[in-house]
């Protein structure tokens, strides 16, 4: 699921001239801009523009699609952005994320949070790197939050190689933490127990 906009055009007479709309780094493959992070999987789902509902042509230009023609009233751009949940990896150099992945949907970043797991730990998760994810609108959490959902591996303690069992994951977005009690709160989750 994703998020389409759809932008009308009602210029006083036709006109041919170049229309800009923002397409976030995200949509693009870029999480930030710089190297400090990038996307450890391909999305597979790019974003689509689409003027009266026909591809549109056009050029990308500094974060910008450009599209140039003769508008005229009524004219219509949608913009399609997939928002798959991808996992997010830190650039080697830093080294408290080696091997380690973040969660993000769109351009929401996800964390794990003592609440939503069994002994109210999540500093001893780990996070299969091919593990699935979905996604589910919960209202009545936080005041109406989407959440990613999947399963993880739960150690005994952190850095424990004993396996207590397979869990399941349940992250909210980043900006909505702490407001459920004091506990344990996670962003990296390592993919092997060597972290």
């Amino acid at each position: 699921m994703g998020r389409n906009v759809i932008l009308k055009v009602n210029p006083a007479k036709s006109a041919r001239f170049e229309i800009l709309i923002r397409i976030p780094g995200w949509a693009r493959e870029e999480p930030l801009p710089g190297d400090l992070y990038s996307f450890a999987d391909k999305s597979g789902s790019d974003f689509s523009l689409k003027v009266n509902g026909q591809a549109a042509q056009y050029r990308l230009e500094k974060g910008y699609a450009v599209i140039g023609r003769r508008w005229k009233k009524n004219d219509s751009i949608e913009l399609s952005l997939p928002m798959p949940v991808r996992r997010l990896s830190a650039n080697p150099m830093v080294k408290d994320d080696e091997g380690r992945a973040a969660i993000q949907r769109g351009p929401v970043v996800y964390c794990a949070e003592w609440p939503d797991f069994p002994g109210k730990r999540v500093s001893n998760l780990l996070m299969k790197k091919d593990a699935p994810f979905n996604t589910e609108f919960l209202p009545g959490l936080l005041g109406g939050v989407t959440v990613v959902k999947g399963k993880a591996v739960a150690f005994e303690l952190a850095g424990s190689d004993t396996v207590k069992a397979e869990t399941d994951f349940t992250a909210i977005p980043y900006y909505a933490w702490a407001n459920r009690g004091k506990g344990e709160m996670a962003v990296w989750f390592p993919s092997t127990r060597k972290n």
